[in-house]
């Protein structure tokens, strides 16, 4: 059922790209995008990327460089390094406010100075002060993010393609997309289990995936699997890559555990990632499926007529026993079914649907509304939500979206198309209702994405989920709720320690309203020095739940405060923090500490460390049963995720890259 209608994510698409900044105030920028690098390195649950963009001055006077790149979703910018004639000048978080007044301060005296900051959950924006005539400078960034595995496949997206949701950018700014340059991209998968399958579409033909030990060495077993591609020249910054690597058929269901801790007088950090087994049941019994279907002004052109196909084609695959409702939202909602509909009159429909026109605002709350205003008590029902946008007309606080999911206990699941849309939003409503929310880049195999959506719409869940440590040695543990838990997805969870020694956790979840549960044995190290990185991401998932307060209840003293004090703590840029490079002395007499430089170094000797190395599984299951069997599962299902697995299967091998044979 939501196999077609997410069908609509891939299509061409106009709109913003990562790049330079232009205003349209003023067309005679004379700055060129030159070479842009990018570096990848996936291992043992978490990602790190590296970009580095070079630009030059072919104009007469000094000027400022304006580089924008769309937000990567749980992302953490954590370093950034401006280069100038052989110079380094490495950043430091600092209020926003205090980081704008300095930059502007540096920049004003002629000063090598950068500023980097967030713009809303949309984007990354990075200003270069004075790039003098004829010079080339190099801005370095660096973020990491937590991976997710879902039905055994593993997925990372390097985003470049905006989404043109940004009202305010629009009619400001112009983007300069083209490098004179180089483009290259590299990326390092380190897997602790044997990698099947990876694959990267639309760069089939010219990306080279090649397999080796950590050393480079051609070998069986623990290896790293790089893939790389590069254009020399007539690149642009708008298409996001994707690469996907599909782990072994074997690969245990499993409890991970990864921990860093500087020496015993500190307390230490982890990551908890639960993979359960996903032998969870099909729906069998009739459904009503509402879809609420975006068809504001940005989905015009070849979104809305691929919006249309895709339901189409939905509206002739639903069972008999099947009702749907199609409501349609720009600045206002409608029914355009005029209630529910039996899956048997779907022909009718789809001409219908495929006439539907774009424009106007994006009314989502209007939409959602009248989607939960016309339920069956006695149907099960599912609410589709498709949006590539923003709520910019009508009731946009968050507080009344989450009013709005309190009137009905029914499940809502959010398809978010491309970069820019309002992640935060769309992902609590869908938590909040024990539903799920998949992003959707233009880059994606689409195929591979809808057979994920699939399974998981169709199948039982795991409810109520929760994950409890029992002792005293556990706090701060984020997010401090999991909502439910579809078919292939995993728990991931982030937390502090003190003290040493064993723990017990457990997971409990509901399954049919049939409360289970499963406990293993965790210890905590005196000191693991392994994974330094694991601080920034515990901060920065504590900082998104402050985050998610100050978007439902409006901004507080002591939510930004403690949003600061994370940020600068951590060095994170955030909406209240940002990242500024300028020389020592002005950091000196602005009485800015270097905590970051000494963070950074601590997490470059840790990668030096591990790169010598295979990557090792830190599962903390292997002694123990977990739910009465050897290892951890669900029901009667092998494998981690059971039956459903042999779609995704066939899917990654009709579509296997062209790869280096071991």
């Amino acid at each position: 059922m939501c196999l077609s209608i997410l069908s609509l994510c891939f299509l061409p698409h106009v709109g913003f790209s990562a790049g330079l900044l232009q205003s349209k105030q003023n067309p005679n920028l004379e700055l060129d995008m030159v070479d842009h690098q990018v570096h990848v390195v996936l291992n043992n649950g978490f990602s790190r990327t590296e970009l580095i963009q070079s630009f030059h001055n072919r104009g007469e006077q000094p000027t400022e460089a304006i580089y924008s790149f769309p937000l990567p979703k749980n992302s953490s910018l954590s370093e950034v390094t401006l280069e100038v004639n052989g110079k380094k000048l490495q950043g430091e978080v600092v209020e926003k406010e205090k980081a704008r007044k300095v930059y502007e301060d540096q920049k004003a005296q002629g000063k090598d100075s950068a500023l980097a900051e967030k713009n809303d959950f949309k984007s990354y924006e990075v200003s270069v002060g004075n790039v003098r005539p004829g010079e080339d400078v190099r801005i370095r960034l660096l973020y990491y993010q937590p991976l997710e595995i879902d039905l055994n496949i593993g997925r990372y997206v390097y985003p470049l393609k905006e989404g043109n949701t940004d009202d305010q950018k629009i009619p400001f700014w112009s983007v300069d997309e083209e490098l004179q340059g180089s483009f290259s991209f590299d990326l390092e998968l380190h897997s602790a289990f044997p990698v099947k399958d990876v694959r990267m579409p639309r760069w089939e033909q010219q990306a080279r995936i090649t397999r080796g030990n950590p050393n480079g060495e051609e070998e069986s077993g623990p290896e790293v699997i790089r893939a790389s591609l590069s254009v020399n020249e007539s690149a642009n910054l708008s298409q996001d890559i994707v690469f996907y690597y599909r782990l072994a058929d074997d690969t245990p269901a499993r409890v991970e555990l990864l921990t860093y801790r500087e020496h015993e007088k500190e307390d230490g950090t982890f990551m908890l990632v639960f993979t359960p087994a996903a032998d969870l049941q099909p729906i069998q019994r009739g459904s009503d499926w509402i879809f609420v279907l975006d068809v504001s002004g940005s989905m015009s052109g070849h979104k809305i007529s691929t919006l249309a196909d895709g339901v189409g084609k939905v509206l002739g695959r639903l069972s008999p026993e099947d009702r749907f409702q199609i409501i349609t939202f720009n600045e206002h909602a409608k029914d355009i079914t005029g209630g529910y509909i039996p899956a048997t009159a779907a022909p009718e429909w789809i001409q219908r649907v495929k006439s539907l026109k774009a424009d106007g605002g994006t009314n989502v709350f209007a939409g959602l509304r009248k989607g939960y205003r016309s339920l069956d008590e006695d149907r099960t029902t599912g609410i589709i939500l498709v949006t590539d946008g923003v709520a910019n007309v009508g009731e946009t606080a968050h507080a009344r979206f989450m009013d709005l999911l309190k009137e009905q206990d029914i499940r809502l699941f959010t398809f978010v198309l491309g970069n820019g849309a309002n992640q935060p939003l769309l992902e609590r409503l869908a938590k909040a209702s024990n539903g799920f929310s998949m992003n959707i880049s233009d880059a994606d195999d689409i195929q591979g994405r809808l057979l994920q959506a699939k399974a998981k719409v169709l199948h039982e869940a795991m409810h109520d989920v929760q994950v409890k440590f029992k002792g005293e040695k556990v706090y701060d543990v984020t997010p401090g709720t999991q909502g439910s838990l579809y078919v292939g997805q995993q728990s991931v969870q982030f937390g502090r320690f003190r003290g040493e020694g064993p723990v017990e956790v457990t997971l409990s979840a509901k399954i049919s309203g049939q409360p289970k549960s499963w406990t293993v044995q965790a210890d905590f190290p005196t000191q693991d020095t392994e994974y330094p990185e694991l601080e920034r991401l515990w901060a920065l998932s504590s900082i998104e739940e402050v985050m998610q307060d100050v978007r439902l209840n409006g901004e507080r003293e002591a939510l930004r405060n403690e949003i600061v004090a994370l940020g600068t703590e951590y060095s994170l840029v955030t909406d209240y923090t940002s990242m500024l490079v300028v020389e020592d002395a002005a950091f000196e007499n602005e009485g800015i500490q270097r905590r970051n430089a000494d963070r950074v170094a601590k997490e470059e000797q840790a990668r030096a460390q591990r790169a010598q190395q295979p990557s090792a599984p830190k599962r903390i299951d292997t002694q123990q049963t977990f739910g009465g069997s050897p290892a951890p599962s669900i029901g009667n299902g092998s494998g981690p995720v059971g039956p459903l697995f042999l779609l995704v299967l066939a899917w990654m091998k009709q579509f296997r890259s062209r790869r280096k044979q071991v």
